[in-house]
């Protein structure tokens, strides 16, 4: 088993390279918009990267590689997600990782939530939707695992946050 450190003062670490890890439907997306604008760094979606017409159309590997190296060399990013494959490169170059640890069942109301708020807007179907589940539900049994003991490797700096209400106490806390 993985120990955890749960670090709740933001303001101890230079946050220039964050890196944001967690389920799907754990809160990535959200808390990489907001630290986007708090503190003016660009935030990057891997679904962008992997994805060119979203959920729908895939990138190559070259073409997203290219993409990844692009983000890497820049002084300042906020990447998000938790694509195993990529992840290891963007945490060993982070200041600072945050891992989103919110329960199974919350994640699972979030991604139909989620579909169902945009509906119409993205070619997604009740099937990725599905296929979104099944994953997530990999990832606490897989996933989960590969991104502690990278953490671990590469010695990050972590913070664990559990909920919405730790989120946004930790957006507080980097707003004073």
């Amino acid at each position: 088993m993985v120990e955890k450190i749960k670090i709740m003062k933001a303001n101890n670490f230079d946050m220039k390279r964050i890196y944001i890890l967690g389920n799907a439907g754990s809160g990535k997306t959200y808390l990489a918009k907001k630290l986007s604008k708090i503190l003016k760094i660009q935030d990057y979606n891997l679904d962008d990267i992997f994805f060119y017409r979203k959920y729908d159309k895939k990138r190559s590997e070259k073409n997203r590689e290219k993409l990844f190296k692009s983000i890497y060399k820049k002084k300042k990013w906020i990447i998000e997600g938790g694509y195993l494959s990529w992840i290891e490169e963007g945490i060993k170059k982070s200041d600072l990782v945050i891992f989103i640890e919110v329960p199974f069942y919350k994640t699972i109301y979030r991604v139909f939530k989620r579909f169902k708020k945009r509906k119409g807007k993205h070619k997604e179907t009740w099937k990725d939707v599905f296929i979104l589940i099944r994953s997530a539900k990999r990832y606490k049994k897989k996933g989960y695992y590969k991104h502690q003991e990278l953490i671990q490797k590469h010695k990050a700096e972590v913070i664990y946050l559990k909920n919405k209400k730790e989120i946004n106490k930790f957006l507080r806390n980097i707003k004073k």
